[in-house]
């Protein structure tokens, strides 16, 4: 093992930024939320028939409605504006410390990037951190634009989804998407998640990532989404805000005044829009989500940086700080939880299929209640999460204690 220089050496508590902590906490309970009940209610997990019938049954129109409205995509941007925001955050304090922040950052994300295809392969199919790699090799390439520049784009790759999805439809892009949708494929998907080997549900996850991924455009796709919000992020960060919260508390809160009603209206629209007959699909309503979505993840990031800096509520946003401060780690946990639930190999209870809507959610509010738990009792006796230990002893080339010891906890 190498001794790191003070200059390289990893972020301490006392250098972190304790909303961060929070928003990202609050941010994994929204990935929950959406991944569990989207997973188990779409044709993803389900045969298309058991889909159709949790569409139409009017007792799931509220529950179908208020997880599009309030939950969907909300925390996939919080989420990212963080990881754009943490990359700032982090080169600045390096290369204030005349660190290599070049090898740091290159060595981490390449770390990431084969975990997330690890984790995306053999654990969780709708994997981020793979993406968030690609993206984040791609902000570190941007990162000497000027500011407005890196506004600017940012803001354009918010539209990243639906400007660039109409290359989905093209040949053979639609072909290879469809492929694994057709009521068949859903139905053999089903019958190896509730039945199959692990083996099995392997074998047709990389044929998933394969056609569904990368094929249809998917995933390059996603990573532009991704990159959009690391620009903003970054901005954000470069910009100075975090530092002068407490001066910036009475800006904050306009935009949170007018950010919170015009992206509950907005998404509010578009969540309409699972029900066809309320509100029809179409390029237009996907624009106005790009745009509200983000929107109305700004105003859940203003509402908690501003209960996180009032006395009589920043207890109640404390809760969520345990479980971003080991986000990697609790973000990896969920996917195998999701497993657990939902497939029959390993002891799973092989719910694919026959979990119902407000099942689904019951059961990603308890595991979430439990990581907040597991959370709080774990920081009490150790450093870092496991996961984040081994990023950092693998980044950094020497592994730090990980139990506490009257050393100063690391970030």
């Amino acid at each position: 093992m190498r001794i790191v220089s003070s200059a390289m050496a990893p972020i301490t508590a006392k250098q972190r930024i304790g909303e961060l902590d929070v928003l990202r906490g609050f941010a994994l309970l929204g990935v929950l939320v959406a991944n569990l009940f989207w997973w188990s209610v779409t044709y993803y997990s389900a045969p298309i028939e058991r889909m159709e019938e949790i569409f139409a049954d009017p007792a799931n129109a509220a529950i179908l409605f208020g997880i599009d409205w309030l939950v969907s995509d909300k925390a996939n941007t919080m989420f990212a504006t963080l990881f754009g925001i943490g990359f700032w955050v982090q080169m600045q304090r390096i290369e204030q410390r005349e660190g290599a922040f070049r090898e740091i950052y290159l060595r981490r994300l390449a770390i990431l990037l084969i975990l997330g295809l690890a984790n995306l392969l053999l654990i969780w199919p709708w994997d981020i951190l793979f993406i968030y790699s690609l993206a984040g090799f791609l902000l570190f390439a941007l990162r000497k634009m000027p500011a407005k520049a890196m506004l600017a784009l940012g803001l354009v790759l918010v539209f990243a989804q639906p400007l660039l999805g109409f290359l989905q439809d093209l040949q053979p892009f639609a072909d290879w998407g469809e492929r694994m949708f057709t009521p068949e494929a859903a139905a053999t998907r089903n019958a190896i998640f509730v039945y199959g080997s692990y083996g099995e549900w392997v074998g047709h996850v990389w044929q998933l990532f394969l056609y569904e991924g990368l094929l249809s455009l998917e995933i390059p796709i996603w990573v532009f989404y991704a990159l959009g919000r690391f620009l903003l992020g970054a901005y954000i960060a470069r910009s100075g805000w975090l530092d002068r919260i407490s001066t910036l508390r009475p800006q904050v809160r306009r935009v949170f005044m007018i950010a919170l009603p015009a992206g509950l209206l907005c998404e509010g629209v578009y969540a309409a829009g699972l029900f066809p007959d309320v509100v029809p699909d179409g390029f237009a309503l996907d624009m106005l989500h790009a745009a509200s979505s983000f929107v109305l993840a700004l105003a859940y990031g203003c509402g908690l940086v501003l209960m996180f800096n009032a006395p009589p509520t920043r207890p109640l946003t404390e809760i969520f700080a345990p479980v971003g401060r080991i986000a990697l780690t609790n973000y990896m946990v969920q996917g195998v939880f999701i497993g657990l639930l939902l497939y029959g190999f390993h002891g799973g209870l092989a719910l694919a299929g026959s979990i119902t809507p407000n099942g689904a959610l019951l059961c990603a509010l308890l595991f979430f209640i439990a990581q907040v738990v597991i959370s709080h009792l774990w920081l009490a006796y150790f450093r870092f999460g496991p996961l984040e230990w081994a990023w950092r002893a693998l980044t950094y080339g020497e592994a730090p204690p990980i139990t506490r010891h009257g050393v100063p906890t690391q970030a």
